[in-house]
């Protein structure tokens, strides 16, 4: 794994965010829907009996670019969507977004519930502090609380303050599953990737696949 993703390709950094989303099968999915639609036109370019093998081969590498660069739009999509509802989410479930009051006087308020919240370290005090903040209707504390659960990955606090505020339990699960997701980038997804490409080009990077393509067709006839 590298120490950084900045360290990996835009294409595995958009797998990787989407992983720690626990958004892996809809990465998947993504991948197949082009793997398979250029596992098709890969048949009928193999079974035209009136071109020549190089000629074959530069379709092949022309249809398998194209493959990958609507794969890479799609992924790069659906990382940005993630990164987008993530910030949404824990500004809603965690930070002040929606609390009714003055943002600065909030925003204080919260970093000094944060510092309340932190020197406790017994599950059951936190649940009761949840409990006292649900009470008196002390919303930023209660943030504080579930921001606190989620790090501990304490389900039974985080049900306790979602039970009280429906509204914030699909943003809460998502939350869940993206913390609960394995770094970086699986197998699976590693190598559906590099199916993206026919048998007869496997072996090639995607650069020199598209390399290939560029040629043209007067120069693979």
């Amino acid at each position: 794994m590298p120490r950084n993703i900045n360290d990996l390709s835009p294409t595995m950094q958009a797998l990787y965010k989407l992983n720690a989303a626990g958004k892996a099968d809809d990465a998947l999915a993504a991948i197949r829907k082009h793997s398979d639609s250029l596992e098709r036109v890969c048949k009928e370019i193999r079974n035209d009996n009136t071109r020549t093998e190089s000629h074959k081969r530069w379709r092949m590498a022309v249809v398998s670019s194209q493959a990958r660069l609507g794969t890479d739009h799609d992924l790069h999509r659906l990382a940005a969507g993630v990164t987008l509802t993530d910030r949404g989410d824990a500004a809603r479930v965690f930070g002040v977004e929606g609390l009714p009051g003055d943002a600065a006087t909030l925003v204080i308020s919260r970093r000094d519930a944060a510092d309340r919240v932190a020197k406790i370290t017994d599950r059951n005090e936190l649940r009761a502090l949840l409990a006292q903040a649900t009470r008196t209707g002390d919303e930023v504390l209660a943030r504080a609380v579930a921001e606190r659960a989620m790090a501990e990955r304490d389900d039974k606090t985080l049900h306790a303050f979602c039970d009280d505020r429906p509204a914030l339990d699909s943003a809460v699960e998502r939350l869940w599953k993206s913390g609960a997701a394995e770094p970086g980038v699986p197998m699976e997804l590693t190598m559906q990737l590099g199916a993206l490409a026919p048998p007869e080009l496997q072996g090639m990077s995607s650069g020199s696949i598209a390399s290939l393509a560029r040629q043209g067709a007067e120069v693979a006839s």
